[in-house]
């Protein structure tokens, strides 16, 4: 009967190794992902910062191009 034991503990154990293992994986996987995610963002609102700000610069009839964009950002 002991031995029976031992050899059942040792497999838990070898699968809660397993399951910390796959865990610490998935959670660098997500931090990853989220920081590409934050970082696209971010490029995102550069992007149409730059572009309001030089449609802003140019002329009056593209009031109408920045109230576009500005409607577009809403939507999100």
């Amino acid at each position: 009967m002991g031995h029976s034991v031992g050899v059942l503990f040792d497999r838990v154990s070898y699968a809660i190794r397993e399951l910390c293992n796959i865990t610490q994986q998935a959670r660098a996987a997500f931090q990853y992902a989220t920081l590409n995610i934050y970082q696209a963002s971010s490029r995102q609102q550069q992007v149409s910062s730059q572009l309001s700000s030089t449609i802003q610069s140019s002329s009056p009839s593209s009031s109408i191009a920045l109230a576009q964009l500005q409607a577009m950002r809403q939507q999100k």
